[in-house]
């Protein structure tokens, strides 16, 4: 009896132990500083890496890879500077990271600005059969102007945001794009005060776009001048053939 207890508390013991080196559970918000109701900045997002890598038979592959409680691993970050705050995320067992980085202009708007981390390459799951020659720790950065808002304000994008344009130094690697979704952001907050949600957002010009009633206007807009013009074009031919058929 003795030793069967001690087994199940042992499996228990191990399984805990497992998953705990398999990702932890994503916060709700990124808020900083972490565990303090006077925040600095606070955020929330679904992210994609996709990363194009040269595989051991010299072709290529593309790697997904989300952000989610299994890759998930912590998140950090400053508000050191009255004019930068920095949220960084690690995935992966720690092994890769990415650092966006937030400024205020001379104009109190906020935005990001850039984009930068490290990613670790190896044979795992995400990236099967890689060559030798990509595995290790490879750095990026990238410059970027998004999410331009007043600093009072929060920021909202439920549509996709890509963010294409980062640099790697391996030739046999690309970063594709880091995929942003259902983003909503407020990098600089008073953090005189308890914060207690987000404040005014403004919305990205895409999410207007779907949201606006204007859609079903212009495709109607734009289906009358097509009317309009085939009519015209067979006008003008039906004149034309009558004009010659009376030459004759």
């Amino acid at each position: 009896m003795v030793s069967a207890i001690y087994s199940i508390f042992l499996l228990i013991t191990c399984s805990i132990l497992i998953s705990s080196t398999n990702g932890v559970i994503l916060p709700g918000n990124y808020t900083l500083p972490k565990f303090s109701p006077n925040l600095c900045f606070a955020a929330r997002f679904d992210l994609v890496i996709n990363i194009e890598y040269l595989k051991i038979d010299g072709k290529t592959n593309i790697s997904r890879i989300p952000l989610n409680n299994q890759t998930f691993q912590y998140y950090d970050g400053d508000c050191l500077s009255s004019n930068r705050h920095r949220l960084t995320i690690g995935m992966l067992d720690n092994l890769t990271t990415i650092t966006f980085q937030f400024k205020l202009n001379e104009k109190n708007q906020t935005s990001l600005t850039e984009v930068f981390g490290a990613i670790t390459i190896k044979n795992t799951d995400y990236f099967p059969n890689c060559s030798d020659n990509i595995k290790g720790l490879h750095a990026f950065m990238g410059n970027e102007s998004l999410f331009l808002t007043d600093r009072n304000n929060s920021y909202r994008c439920n549509t996709k945001t890509k963010i294409d344009n980062l640099k790697i130094m391996n030739n046999n690697i690309t970063i594709k794009s880091i995929d942003l979704e259902n983003l909503r952001i407020q990098p600089f907050i008073n953090d005189k005060i308890i914060w207690n949600d987000y404040a005014t957002e403004k919305v990205c010009t895409m999410d207007i776009f779907k949201s606006s009633t204007w859609i079903p206007i212009v495709v109607g807009i734009c289906l009358a001048v097509l009317v309009i013009v085939i009519l015209v074009v067979y006008l003008v031919r039906r004149r034309r053939y009558r004009n010659g058929y009376q030459s004759v």
